[in-house]
């Protein structure tokens, strides 16, 4: 797999979006919503750790996010919007957490904000080992297959399944083995505390269609003064690919303080 371009739009002189992508994504997922916020701001987009052709690097979440902090900050101004999505989510709250100085703006999309009990923090090491192990001894199609079949995927019919799969399949398993174990939920921190103490707008995505998360952000809702949700109608788990100029819409008024 060559390693995959950066998606930048916008000129440096306009307001700075970085938009991470989830798990198995590639940047170019959000050029639909870069263009909808064209031309008033730059958005850069890059490939996430073990999504750039390369292996990730050792550790765990807070790992991750600093190694993908230290590609990014010398292309950054003083301050950016940071927009996340699922697995981009869960970084992107990592390093508002270390970085809150830096954030004008975070927005997330079906991110966790991190498991709260041990017993639940074990079963989801369980959970993902087994999935790093599959994609690594299993044929990777059929890997793909298996993971857009997940219940949080559920909205998705069988043609847009295989869409995704066929976009996925360059990625290399056993590195996106090594970066689901890297970054398993079992070993992020619960970063609660730092969405309630950052000082920026801070807004949450979700689609209504994805039972899971909407529970999420309910509970965020009532958890973390301030914070603003945004549910998409008739969207699933994958928002900003759905309905990606209200997503944009989203992120232009949570970064200029109106309420989405």
């Amino acid at each position: 797999m060559t390693a995959p371009a950066w998606l930048t739009t916008g000129t440096p002189d306009r307001p700075t979006a970085v938009c991470l992508h989830g798990f198995l994504g590639d940047p170019e997922e959000w050029r639909p919503v870069a263009e909808a916020l064209a031309p008033q701001w730059h958005c850069l987009a890059p490939p996430l750790p073990g999504h750039d052709g390369a292996p990730p690097p050792a550790g765990d979440l807070p790992g991750l996010a600093e190694a993908l902090w230290q590609r990014l900050v010398p292309a950054l101004p003083e301050r950016v919007a940071l927009v996340g999505y699922s697995l981009g989510g869960r970084l992107a709250l990592a390093l508002a957490h270390r970085y809150p100085h830096r954030i004008g703006a975070l927005i997330l999309e079906g991110a966790h904000p991190g498991l709260q009990e041990d017993a639940s923090r074990a079963e989801r090491r369980r959970h993902d080992e087994a999935w790093a192990q599959r994609i690594e001894t299993r044929p990777w199609l059929e890997s793909l297959d298996a993971w857009y079949r997940q219940p949080v995927f559920a909205d998705l019919d069988e043609a847009r399944r295989q869409a995704l799969v066929q976009r996925r399949a360059g990625h290399r398993p056993e590195q996106l083995a090594a970066t689901l174990r890297a970054a398993s939920l079992a070993g992020q921190p619960d970063l609660r505390p730092a969405l309630r103490r950052l000082p920026a707008p801070r807004t949450y995505i979700v689609g209504d269609r994805d039972a899971k998360f909407c529970g999420i952000a309910d509970a965020l809702a009532a958890e973390v003064p301030g914070l603003t949700v945004a549910k998409l109608g008739g969207v699933g788990h994958n928002g900003h690919a759905e309905a990606p100029a209200e997503v944009a819409g989203i992120i232009h008024r949570t970064s200029i303080g109106e309420h989405p």
